[in-house]
Order: structure tokens, then sequence, then C-alpha cells
């Protein structure tokens, strides 16, 4: 789906996953332009570069992709600070780039962090896993760039073939936060994390979402929101 840039413009960059995506496997894929138009939004411009929805942790003001987008885009952009520069002149926001998460498939940073808001964001506690140089190089970034970070329960792994304990893909639609549950004792600290972050100017409620994360994502994976003027 587009990306929203501001309350009438949206960016649909191009949806070309070559390492998840193959013609081995049944994926019913709508049309973005048709749900702009039924839904009356503006259609979206488009840009050239290949880019997943779910390789974006956006902010009001920077977003976060993994480096992904550099992998996908080389072959079309003479070095990679064209990729960035591009990036950022679609979507108008400073970029920021992270390592993707090591032998995970989608590369996508949806996945691995989110914004609380413009100054903080939440990131996966990998603390005790043996990727150990992934995360010490992901808190180098987010201290350059002045970024606080939180961790939440991450208990998802990297063969399982599903997204179940990945609690930081959330839903966040205006002032309700929808946190996935998985039957599993992580399940309460989630909620903990999510209630201490944005209790406060948020309703936060618990979903169980074992049946979609056993296609791959959760609840972020499965939506897409946009903001409208009230």
């Amino acid at each position: 789906m587009p990306v929203q840039v501001a309350d009438n413009d949206y960016v649909r960059f191009v949806f070309r996953p070559v390492d998840y995506y193959n013609g081995n496997q049944v994926w019913s894929i709508i049309n973005p332009v048709v749900i702009n138009a039924v839904n009356k939004l503006a259609l979206p411009r488009f840009s050239r570069l290949v880019l997943d929805g779910g390789n974006l942790a956006k902010a009001s003001d920077k977003v976060i992709v993994t480096d992904k987008i550099i992998a996908d885009n080389r072959y079309q952009f003479n070095s990679d600070g064209d990729v960035i520069a591009e990036l950022e002149k679609d979507l108008q926001c400073k970029v920021i780039v992270i390592p993707a998460y090591p032998n995970e498939a989608t590369g996508h940073a949806d996945g691995l962090i989110r914004f609380v808001d413009d100054k903080a964001v939440l990131l996966n506690d990998t603390h005790e896993e043996p990727e150990k140089e992934w995360l010490k190089q992901v808190l180098a970034i987010l201290s350059a760039h002045n970024l606080a970070y939180h961790d939440i329960p991450c208990t998802v792994e990297m063969d399982q073939g599903n997204a179940i304990g990945l609690y930081i893909n959330y839903l966040h639609v205006g002032n309700l936060i929808v946190v996935s549950q998985f039957d599993q004792k992580e399940d309460v600290k989630a909620l903990e994390v999510m209630n201490k972050l944005f209790g406060r100017s948020h309703q936060v409620v618990p979903y169980n979402a074992c049946w979609i994360a056993e296609y791959g994502g959760v609840l972020n994976c499965a939506s897409w929101t946009v903001t409208e003027k009230s």
C-alpha cells in the first residue's frame, strides 16, 4: 500500500520482494490505487524505489529502514547515498538506515523497531541472542541520532516459519494500541511495556494474534493506517 506523507499526499513504491515472494507461493495482492479511490483518498504519486511497506518505521520527521533498501536498489543508482537521497525526497523526511537482522527473510524494519515518539523507539530485546553485533550496531546508530530506546520482549525464532512472539508488530490507530498476545509468559511483560509507554495517552488492549502470526506477520503487517483530518 502507499505510504502517507501528508494529509493528501501518498507515495507508492515498487513492490518486488524477491527474497521471500516467488511464483511457488499463492499470494492475493490488492490494487492500492483502487483502495485509495474507494476510500476517497488522494491517488498516490509513484516512486521508482523498490521498497516494502514493512520496511518503514516512521515518525513525524524521520523514518527508519533497514539496509535491504540499498541491496534492492543498488542496480539503478550510482551510489548508496543516491538511494537514500531518493527516499528522503519521496518521504520528505530524514532517513535512518539500520542493518537488517541476520538471516531474517523479509529484511523489514517493522519487525525490529518502532517509534514511540520523535525522540524514542521500541526495540526487540535481543540482548541474550547470539547476534550481539547487530544490536551493537543498531544502538550506535540510535545514539548518533539522539534516539532513546526501550526494550520489548521478542521470542521469535528465525527458523520457526511464523511470527509468534513478535510483540513489536502491534497495531497503532489514533489513541488505540492493540498488542499481540501469543499464549506465552512474555504476553504480560509486553503489555506492561506498552502500558508504561502509552497508557497515559492511549487505550492499550490485548489481542490473541496466534492465528495471524501463523502466516508470517502480525497486526502491523496485516493493516494499513492513514491519518485523516477530523
